[in-house]
């Protein structure tokens, strides 16, 4: 299952490139992510983020999500970009054997600090409440830090922390990826 899973993935992820706003590959000693973020006026009206993305570790488990998140400066506050938004999780867990699909809300917040490299800090988090959380999972937390810099007009790395962490049916706390990374964002 786990390989159509993965096709299936990667199939929808590279729908979009040709269309895309940037694509984010980032790794950890056991973890990949692979994030496609595309303004959602190639698809409608626009006004706001359509992200589509996953990740797999070590442990053969698989996360795949779809997300949606309207993002802007406050009036007056420039160095920031706030968002909220939601997501739509699809999760395939080898080891404790389940499947959880979930909807979450979040919110993003980063700041950008104007220098002659452009650098930026900030993080966001979505959470799934119990009643949007189905199959073998009673809630789920995804939530990253990360410090980013621009390394061309076009491309940037960046260092960061991701926690996704989801409650079982059974009450265990199940870590698919706790760990730094470092990745490589790359704008179309």
């Amino acid at each position: 299952m786990s390989k159509k899973f993965t096709i299936a993935l990667l199939s929808v992820l590279m729908s979009g490139v040709g269309q895309a706003a940037d694509l984010e590959l980032a790794f950890s000693e056991a973890t990949a992510i692979i994030d496609l973020h595309m303004d959602s006026g190639v698809m409608a009206q626009g006004g706001a983020d359509f992200t589509v993305g996953g990740l797999f570790n070590e442990d053969d488990d698989i996360v795949a999500m779809v997300g949606l998140m309207a993002q802007g400066s406050p009036a007056g506050q420039q160095p920031y970009t706030i968002g909220i938004g939601g997501k739509a999780y699809f999760a395939a867990l080898d080891k404790p054997d389940a499947s959880i699909q979930a909807v979450a809300l979040g919110a993003k917040l980063m700041y950008f600090i104007p220098a002659n490299i452009p650098l930026s800090f900030g993080g966001e988090v979505f959470f799934a409440p119990g009643i949007t959380t189905f199959g073998d999972g009673n809630d789920l937390l995804d939530a990253r830090l990360r410090f980013e810099v621009d390394v061309l007009p076009s491309a940037s790395i960046f260092f960061g922390y991701r926690n996704v962490n989801i409650e079982l049916e059974n009450g265990a706390q199940y870590d698919v990826d706790e760990f730094v990374h470092l990745g490589l964002r790359i704008q179309f």
